[in-house]
């Protein structure tokens, strides 16, 4: 009886915390718009939807090379692993993922959503969580070298001391946690696998530690067959990850040029890491006019609040409100084309005992 009550509330909660995750949603891209318009008024709304349409075209096409770039990308990580998915159903992916990752605290969402979807194209959860991580390993690595650079940038160009400071200062905190991670693996493997007097006292965390060890031997085996894979592999995909988010990030920097304002790239490169990266340990999803806040008061001694604003909204119409709209298409054909590949899968090729789903 009391089972039944657990389910039957369980049940009734799950609606009512989508609904809250709409709502949250909603209210931070109110906020975000809110900030924008607060910040330049009804001129930069106007200068806004009078854009010429090919700036439009240019602010466009650069989210487009993004998307791409990460499609392609995780494409070759799903056929390395033996999953050859059709090349539109792994870019409904990486859109559904940026999906999650945009409307989720901190993006906790797309983690959980890069294994679900990558696990519906065919590859094993051990695979898809081998491919999640190696594709935000290749994040951090693209970040780890491309703020540095950025900083002897700004240094060459006379440009902020203290975004100077950053980028070094970041850089220098994450090799050392990095570091640390490493000399730390087997007092963490200890803890995980070890047999110690919690295993000895709850038989269940024993059980636990056993599948945990052999889920985390499978992804080392995979991982470890991504970098059997050759250099012109391994070029390719940290080429299409910078590729990625130099073309992401870039988006800002076109807009106030388009606008007439010659900020350095780099100095809106860094601007963009430091601002959206604290936005979103802010917990709300797209940083909920933390990102506009941030970038107005920093940029304010290059660019006028009217264009600034202007900038703003061409920004995240590239880079927010039209990834929503992709990602919510996105997430409307997964299923149906998972659904197609599955049934093609099972007439191609005979149910094989044994075979391994993990």
């Amino acid at each position: 009886m009391r089972t039944h009550d657990t389910d039957q509330g369980a049940r009734v909660g799950v609606p009512r915390l989508r609904r809250a995750g709409v709502w949250l949603i909603i209210a931070a891209l109110g906020a975000s718009l809110a900030v924008s318009i607060l910040l330049g008024g009804k001129e930069a709304l106007s200068a806004t939807l009078h854009f010429s349409g090919q700036g439009y075209i240019a602010l466009f096409s650069l989210i487009l090379a993004s998307w791409l770039a990460r499609a392609v990308k995780l494409h070759l990580l799903l056929s390395r692993l033996g999953s050859r998915p059709a090349f539109v159903q792994t870019l409904c992916i990486s859109l559904a993922t940026d999906f999650a990752f945009v409307t989720t605290p901190a993006g906790v969402g797309g983690y959980v959503a890069s294994v679900y979807y990558l696990r519906g194209a065919g590859t094993s959860v051990s695979g898809a969580a081998t491919i999640t991580v190696v594709d935000q390993g290749l994040d951090l690595v693209f970040f780890a070298l491309a703020v540095p650079v950025a900083g002897l940038a700004l240094v060459w160009s006379g440009q902020s001391h203290a975004l100077t400071s950053f980028a070094f200062g970041a850089t220098a905190l994450a090799v050392l946690l990095s570091f640390g991670a490493l000399l730390a693996r087997r007092k963490l493997a200890t803890w995980l696998f070890g047999t110690n007097a919690l295993c000895a006292r709850w038989p269940r965390w024993r059980e636990k530690q056993r599948a945990l060890r052999e889920f985390c031997a499978k992804v080392s085996t995979q991982g470890s067959l991504l970098l059997a894979a050759g250099p012109t592999f391994l070029f390719s995909i940290v080429a299409l990850t910078a590729l990625q988010w130099l073309a992401r990030y870039g988006i800002l920097w076109l807009a106030l040029r388009l606008l007439g304002h010659s900020v350095p790239f780099a100095l809106a490169f860094l601007l963009q890491v430091l601002v959206l990266h604290a936005a979103l340990w802010t917990g709300v999803p797209a940083g909920g006019g933390g990102a506009e806040i941030g970038l107005s008061a920093t940029l304010a001694m290059w660019v006028p609040p009217a264009s600034l604003a202007t900038a703003l909204l061409l920004w995240r119409t590239a880079t927010l409100y039209t990834c929503l709209i992709a990602g919510t298409v996105a997430i409307a054909l997964l299923p149906r084309r998972t659904s197609r590949q599955d049934a093609q899968q099972r007439i191609d090729r005979p149910t094989v005992i044994g075979d391994a789903a993990d």
